[in-house]
C-alpha cells in the first residue's frame, strides 16, 4: 500500500467530542480548516513532550480533548496514542472502543502535519469496520472520509480522488443521495480532480453539488445562488471565462431579486467576474484570438481557422472593472459590511489596474483599503495580510518551463534559477539579478526576460506604497538529463505556455 491512501471525520461516541469536528461539518470546524500544507508542517508528535496517562478512560479522553480544543495537535496526537494502546490492552471486546480512539488519533495526526501517520491510523479504522462485517456503518463512511481529507491535505490528490469517491458513495447509501453533508466532501472532491487535470469529472460533481443544493432549498434562493458563484470560481480556474461569465451573472441576478441591488452576498459573484476578467484578459490564446482580425481567414481561405472571440477585450475589461466598482461601492457603503470585506475588495481594485498597467489609478484604493482596513478588530494584523509584503499578482512564466515535465523521473531534473529583485512603490520590477551561482546561463536569461513581466500589489508603508529591495523570486526549468542519448534540450519541439496564474 502506498503511502497516503485517504479519509475524514471521526466518530461519536459518549466520551469523545468528535460530532463539532467531522468534515462532514461547515467550514471553520476542525476538519473544515485549512490543514498545514506538507512543506511546513508542525513539530512531528514523536517530538512532543510525554505526559502520564490520565486517570481512568474519562479523563484521559477529557485531556485530548482540552489538547485539541487549545490546538496542541502535536501533544493531543501523543495523548490520542496513548488512549489506543491503553485500549489494545483491554482486548477484542473492546473494538468499538479501539475505532473511537484511532479516529481520534488519526484526527490530531491529521492536525498536527502528520498525514503518514494520520492515514495509517484510518486505514486501522477501514479494516476494523470491514473485518467486523459492519460495512453499513456511518463510521465507515467517516473513515473513508477522513482519509480523503488526509490525502487532500498531503496534495496526493490521485489517492484523495478515489477515495473521496468511496467516501462520497457510502455517504449517498447511508444519508440519501441529494444529503447536503456530502457538500464538503464534493468539493474537496473536484478540487482533487482539477489538479489531476480530469475536469470532465470535476463538472461532474460540482454540477452534482449544485443539483445536490437546488434539490434542498430550490433554484430561487440564497444557498443556490452561492452554488452558482463557487461553479462559476470554478470555470475560472480551468480557463472556461465564457462558462464563468455566463454562470457568474446568473448568481449576481439571482443575489439581487432575492437579497436587494445592495447586498453584501453581492460582493462575492461581483469580484468573482473581477476576478474572471483579468484571468481571461491575461491568457495568451484569448490574446492571440483577439489580434488575429477576421481579414486572417480570408486572406488564407482556412476554414477552420477559429473565429475571432465573441466578446472583445474593451468588453472583457470593461465588464470586468464595473463589477468590482460595483463590488467596491456595496462594500464601503453598506452598514452590514464588515470593514475587513471593504479593504478585501478595494484591494482587489487595486489589484485590477496594477494589472491593466494604470499604477496611478490603483494607489487610491490601496489607500482605502489601508484605511478600511485599520478600522477592523484586528486591523494591524489585516494590513500586514494585505500590504505587509509584496504580492504577485501576474506573471508569465518562460513557454517552456515544463517541457518535460510529463516524461519519466529518471529522464528528466528539476533545475532552479534564483533571483533577486526590487519591487516598485509602482508594482513592477526592476534590477533583478541571478544569485546562487547558477551556471546555466540559457536559463537565467530566461529567467530574467520573464520576472520582468510580474506585476505586484506594493508594500504599503503608513498607508503609502513603498519600494521593496531584495525579494527573492525562484523560476524552475524541467530539464533532460544529461546522457549519452539525450537530445540537447534547444532541439526539442515548442510547448505549449503553462496556464496563466491570477484570479
Amino acid at each position: 500500500m502506498s503511502l497516503l491512501r485517504g479519509v475524514t471525520t471521526l466518530t461519536t461516541s459518549a466520551f469523545v467530542r468528535v460530532a463539532a469536528m467531522t468534515l462532514l461539518a461547515a467550514a471553520g470546524t476542525a476538519w473544515g480548516q485549512a490543514a498545514p500544507t506538507p512543506e511546513a508542517p508542525p513539530a512531528a508528535v514523536t517530538q512532543a513532550p510525554a505526559m502520564p496517562m490520565a486517570d481512568g478512560p474519562a479523563a484521559a479522553h477529557e485531556q485530548f480533548n482540552r489538547l485539541l480544543d487549545a490546538g496542541d495537535f502535536a501533544a493531543a496526537a501523543v495523548q490520542a496514542r496513548k488512549i489506543v494502546e491503553q485500549t489494545e490492552r483491554e482486548g477484542p471486546a473492546h473494538s468499538d472502543e479501539l475505532q473511537v480512539a484511532l479516529m481520534n488519533l488519526a484526527l490530531a495526526e491529521h492536525r498536527a502535519g502528520e498525514y503518514v501517520a494520520a492515514e495509517a491510523a484510518f486505514l486501522r479504522v477501514i479494516e476494523l469496520i470491514e473485518g467486523s462485517g459492519r460495512l453499513t456503518s456511518p463510521r465507515l463512511a467517516r473513515a473513508h472520509a477522513g482519509l480523503a481529507s488526509t490525502y487532500h491535505a498531503a496534495r496526493r490528490y490521485d489517492l484523495a480522488a478515489t477515495e473521496f469517491e468511496i467516501a462520497i458513495a457510502l455517504n449517498r447509501r447511508n444519508e440519501g443521495l441529494f444529503n447536503e453533508a456530502q457538500l464538503p466532501l464534493l468539493e474537496r472532491q473536484v478540487d482533487s480532480l482539477t489538479e489531476l487535470g480530469r475536469f470532465d469529472e470535476a463538472l461532474r460533481a460540482r454540477r452534482y453539488a449544485l443539483q445536490v443544493v437546488g434539490r434542498r432549498h430550490g433554484e430561487r434562493s440564497v444557498p443556490y445562488a452561492r452554488e452558482l458563484e463557487s461553479l462559476g470560481r470554478w470555470y475560472t480556474r480551468v480557463g472556461s471565462y465564457e462558462a464563468s461569465r455566463s454562470t457568474l451573472r446568473k448568481s449576481v441576478e439571482l443575489f439581487a431579486a432575492l437579497s436587494g441591488p445592495s447586498s453584501t452576498d453581492l460582493v462575492g459573484p461581483l469580484t468573482a467576474l473581477g476576478g474572471n476578467a483579468r484571468r481571461w484578459l491575461q491568457d495568451p490564446q484569448f490574446i492571440a484570438a483577439a489580434a488575429a482580425g477576421p481579414e486572417r481567414g480570408v486572406l488564407f481561405q482556412d476554414t477552420p481557422m477559429p473565429a475571432p472571440p465573441a466578446l472583445s477585450p474593451s468588453t472583457v475589461a470593461s465588464e470586468g472593472q464595473k463589477a468590482l466598482e460595483a463590488a467596491a461601492s456595496i462594500a464601503g457603503g453598506n452598514p452590514d459590511a464588515s470593514p475587513a470585506l471593504a479593504a478585501g475588495v478595494r484591494a482587489q481594485l487595486g489589484d485590477w489596474y496594477i494589472v491593466r498597467e494604470q499604477p496611478s489609478k490603483a494607489m487610491p484604493h490601496y489607500r482605502q483599503a489601508w484605511q478600511a482596513a485599520g478600522a477592523a478588530a484586528d486591523g494591524e494584523a489585516l494590513r500586514q495580510s494585505l500590504f505587509g509584503a509584496p504580492q504577485l499578482l501576474e506573471y508569465q512564466a518562460p513557454s517552456n518551463w515544463n517541457r518535460y515535465a510529463q516524461r519519466p523521473p529518471d529522464e528528466v531534473e528539476i533545475r532552479h534559477v534564483e533571483l533577486e529583485l526590487t519591487v516598485t512603490a509602482q508594482g513592477g520590477v526592476r534590477e533583478p539579478r541571478a544569485v546562487g551561482g547558477n551556471d546555466e546561463q540559457r536559463l537565467v536569461a530566461q529567467a530574467l526576460r520573464a520576472v520582468q513581466t510580474a506585476r505586484y500589489r506594493p508594500r504599503l508603508v503608513a498607508g503609502e506604497p513603498a519600494e521593496t529591495t531584495g525579494l527573492s523570486f525562484t523560476q524552475p526549468f524541467y530539464v533532460l538529463r544529461e546522457t549519452e542519448t539525450a537530445r540537447p534540450a534547444e532541439s526539442a519541439p515548442p510547448a505549449p505556455p503553462p496556464a496563466q496564474g491570477g484570479g
